[in-house]
């Protein structure tokens, strides 16, 4: 997306909120807290990671361990 292009977006943007009524500004206010929980949130389990304090694992062994599980459970 092109600087003018997103320039434009966010005058899009604006002129919504302004016109938007107590519903649509609660919905979009819940949805800018959420993100921003998330990045913190992500931003925590990273610093778990790095410091060792939890164990990651792989996509293959997430899969693998999940396959496995499954299939306990269907015998």
């Amino acid at each position: 997306m092109s600087g003018a292009e997103l320039k434009e977006m966010r005058k899009e943007v604006k002129t919504y909120i302004d016109h938007a009524d107590e519903r649509v500004i609660k919905m979009v206010y819940a949805m800018l807290e959420a993100d921003s929980g998330f990045e913190s949130e992500m931003d925590r389990r990273v610093k778990e990671l790095e410091n060792g304090s939890v164990k990651g694992y792989t996509l293959d062994v997430s899969e693998t361990r999940a396959r496995t599980a499954y299939n306990a459970s269907k015998k």
